[in-house]
């Protein structure tokens, strides 16, 4: 029975982590980044070899990246004026300055 138990609540903590948090592989290690929206999308992303086509792809994550102050997250120098675009819009959406 205690093995059901562990279960039930690792299965829980599983799935709090996956609808609250993005998992993002990055060049400097793993980091989690709090979603902008409570879903099941990119749980889990590898960023090491994003370029700006993956970036339009999720950007959501770009969003959330922006938002939680973790823009070295987007690395890539071509990146620069996606990374403005996106902090224009987590700023016009959160107020932030």
């Amino acid at each position: 029975m205690s093995r059901f138990l562990f279960g039930m609540v690792a299965g829980a903590l599983l799935l709090y982590v996956a609808m609250h948090y993005h998992v993002v592989r990055g060049n400097d290690g793993v980091f989690l980044v709090s979603k902008i929206s409570n879903n099941l999308s990119d749980v889990y992303v590898d960023t090491r070899s994003f370029d700006l086509s993956d970036w339009n792809q999720h950007k959501p994550l770009a969003a959330a990246i922006m938002q939680s102050n973790q823009s070295h997250l987007l690395e890539d120098a071509s990146l620069n004026t996606f990374r403005d675009s996106v902090a224009g819009l987590v700023d016009g959406l959160f107020g932030h300055h």
